[in-house]
């Protein structure tokens, strides 16, 4: 058995559900997971317990959040030492991949030098209850010009769920194929 972290940012609460449900189905295969809010990720946290490690962020403005970004920076030589996943939360991803793919290819620039063994972009959520009255009315125009769901006294879930899930147990396969004598377990 692995030991595996799902080290997450999330704004409005849809990335921690994707994380969350990625979390449990690589538990399904058998691995033991750790699942952290990278916002109070707690200062002792040690990458070098880790066989393997998925980052996810979600994408508000064109950017994922900041902390998620730093993470990645500053952890970039353990992360490229073992198997790891970066997952970008967007609703780009399934009405506009190649934007989509342009905001993962951003924030992995922005790390520095991670590079991950896979990265994926799920559709994510338009949480109208729980957006600002201006946000919510932006994204109400936004969601019109696009054909998307416009009645804000919902909120409206766009993510692939068996893709989510299926890119967990390819990724738990992923880890369960790599070699225990990585870089990130010599680093510490």
């Amino acid at each position: 058995m692995s030991r595996i972290l799902v080290l997450y940012g999330s704004t409005y609460g849809q990335t921690q559900r994707v994380a969350a449900r990625i979390a449990e189905e690589v538990e399904r295969e058998g691995h033991s997971v750790d699942l952290v809010w990278g916002y109070q990720s707690p200062d002792d946290l040690r990458l070098s317990q880790y066989d393997g490690i998925v980052v996810a962020a979600s994408v508000l403005m064109g950017r994922h959040q900041p902390y998620i970004r730093e993470f990645a920076r500053r952890n970039a030589e353990q992360l490229n030492g073992m198997p790891s996943a970066f997952v970008s939360v967007c609703g780009a991803a399934s009405g506009d991949p190649p934007r989509a793919q342009s905001y993962i290819d951003r924030f992995l620039l922005e790390t520095g030098w991670w590079r991950p063994t896979v990265t994926r972009s799920f559709s994510g959520a338009v949480a109208y209850t729980r957006y600002s009255p201006l946000l919510r009315w932006w994204l109400k125009r936004i969601s019109r010009s696009q054909g998307l769901p416009t009645d804000t006294s919902r909120d409206w879930d766009f993510t692939e769920w068996e893709q989510v899930e299926r890119f967990a147990r390819q990724f738990a396969a992923t880890v369960s194929k790599a070699p225990r004598h990585s870089m990130a377990r010599s680093v510490a």
